[in-house]
């Protein structure tokens, strides 16, 4: 975090000490510091004695809310503030304090988003301002995560400049009587290009919290809207297909990698808007196939039983087919169709490679569809061919990305079913090093058969397993990589490693029925 500037105090970010533009030190108290950190919290809101009071915590000891006036004043003194001209702290009579400083960013702002340029303020500023900082306040609790939001009416955008914004939205305001007109731009914070257009109008005071909270939703749709689906924009040849286009809209805007469930409920409620949509269909089934794919295995969360599996292919299976008339001509749509079928594992290859290729004849996006087209070969038992289309997806794709990163667990993946166990480890450190985490997700998968010794953190996986876990975990395996091989030789190497680890911890009944037709000499053993 940086020092973040208030009139002539830079403060430092835990708020401990700030420094007067002639050098002087402030050194602040563990209870000025909590008074300001919670009046900070909430610019240009109210913030009463009582909450002042909670917020001093176990500091307020015999405090009642009649010391806080004493306190907030000794704070003043040390910022050098007046309660007659305020700078930082002005009194709301009979009922507490208002932060009203806004931050001043003279190298650099950074944001999520960024509300300004702010047009139209005049002379009403003084009334207008609190409803900008609400309407921020808001739109921050809307997403629901650390994504900071900022006010700054008189940012402007520089396009040489270094400030660190994602969005920004730009507002023109109208004041008639007590009705207040905004029209806004949500814009890209780098590029400045616009996204969405708004029309919001604020009523009398009494009702505009219901107003703002559906602004604040609406512009939070938006920018998942331009992030998770496709538009008119210009395809590049490293572009991403749309399931990872949707899990990187998810992680903009929660960061958390559990990404079907954020766009789940959007995705539904688009589509139960635009019902014939073919984009939208292709979007929520691939929206389930994340949720299969994230299908929880760990303690204290249930797996998905065979029955909601099921359940979850057969609405994946319509939603493509539905969309397949209207795709003709979308290549980027015929990917995500040709990636929903193959997964399924329902006699449809042979159609998910016709409208592979079919793609790849007009598309631009050649890494999408090298990946796709290796995926075909990879289930075809072309394994050479696959690795080749999987090099070359990668020779474009941008380093590191989630793209990469899904790329490399496809040419893992193919090395796995050829048996290739040194290349395997090649690539699995290649992706523990982009992605720590990888270890534990999928360490298992990687680690040869022969190995006599787990690495600590994949024994660890292992040990917190219980036997009907561990038996989820190897169907799960089972279901979203090795039975898309047609080859028997492949499904078996792609399981081996998994396999004998689990029926060493647990023995044969960690074996379900799908997993076990993969392993017949286990099979006749179980049944001697």
């Amino acid at each position: 975090m940086q020092p973040v500037r208030y009139a002539d105090l830079l403060f430092q970010p835990d708020m401990l000490s700030a420094r007067r533009d002639d050098g002087t030190v402030l050194r602040l108290t563990r209870q000025e510091r909590a008074l300001l950190l919670r009046l900070v919290r909430q610019p240009h809101r109210l913030v009463t004695r009582a909450q002042l009071l909670d917020g001093l915590g176990d500091l307020a000891g015999d405090l009642n809310e009649r010391n806080i006036d004493y306190l907030v004043n000794r704070l003043r003194k040390r910022l050098g503030d007046s309660a007659r001209a305020p700078r930082f702290i002005a009194t709301q009579y009979g009922e507490g304090y208002v932060w009203i400083a806004d931050p001043v960013f003279q190298d650099k702002a950074s944001a999520f988003l960024l509300i300004g340029p702010v047009f139209g303020l005049g002379d009403q500023s003084e009334q207008l301002l609190p409803v900008l900082h609400d309407l921020a306040g808001r739109i921050e609790s809307a997403l629901g995560n650390d994504r900071p939001v900022l006010c700054l009416p008189d940012w402007r955008h520089d396009p040489k400049g270094n400030d660190d914004i994602a969005f920004a939205l730009e507002a023109s305001l109208l004041v008639e009587d007590e009705t207040i007109h905004v029209a806004a731009m949500l814009r890209d914070g780098r590029s400045f290009s616009p996204i969405a257009p708004f029309r919001v109008t604020l009523s009398k005071p009494d009702d505009r919290m219901v107003e703002l909270a559906a602004a604040a939703k609406a512009i939070c749709q938006a920018i998942w809207s331009h992030a998770a689906l496709p538009g008119n924009e210009l395809v590049k040849p490293a572009q991403p297909p749309l399931h990872l286009r949707l899990h990187d809209a998810a992680m903009l805007l929660t960061g958390s990698p559990v990404s079907w469930r954020e766009n789940a409920l959007r995705l539904e409620q688009e589509h139960r808007d635009n019902p014939g949509d073919a984009v939208l269909s292709v979007m929520l089934a691939l929206n389930r196939y994340a949720q299969l794919l994230q299908a929880p295995v760990t303690p204290g969360e249930e797996p998905i039983d065979d029955e909601r599996w099921k359940a979850i292919e057969d609405e994946m299976e319509r939603l493509a087919l539905e969309a397949l008339p209207k795709a003709q001509g979308d290549p980027i749509v015929l990917f995500g169709i040709a990636k929903v079928l193959r997964f399924i594992d329902r006699g449809y290859l042979q159609l998910a490679q016709r409208l592979t290729d079919e793609a790849f004849q007009t598309s631009t996006a050649f890494a999408t569809a090298f990946a796709m087209k290796g995926q075909v070969a990879a289930s075809l038992g072309e394994i050479d061919r696959a690795l080749e289309l999987y090099k070359r997806a990668i020779e474009l794709a941008e380093p590191g990305s989630q793209f990469h990163i899904y790329l490399l667990v496809l040419k893992a993946t193919a090395l796995l079913a050829a048996d290739r166990r040194g290349d395997v480890e090649q690539v699995a450190t290649e992706l523990y090093a982009l992605d720590p985490s990888i270890r534990i997700k999928l360490g298992l998968f990687f680690v040869s058969p022969n190995a006599r010794l787990l690495p600590p953190a994949i024994q660890s996986v292992m040990a917190a397993l219980s036997p009907e876990r561990a038996r989820a975990a190897l169907l799960q395996l089972y279901r979203v990589s090795a039975r898309q091989f047609q080859h028997a030789r492949h499904r078996k190497n792609i399981l081996a490693g998994a396999v004998v680890h689990m029926v060493r911890q647990h023995g044969p009944d960690v074996l379900s029925p799908d997993v076990m037709k993969c392993f017949p000499d286990l099979a006749r053993q179980a049944s001697s």
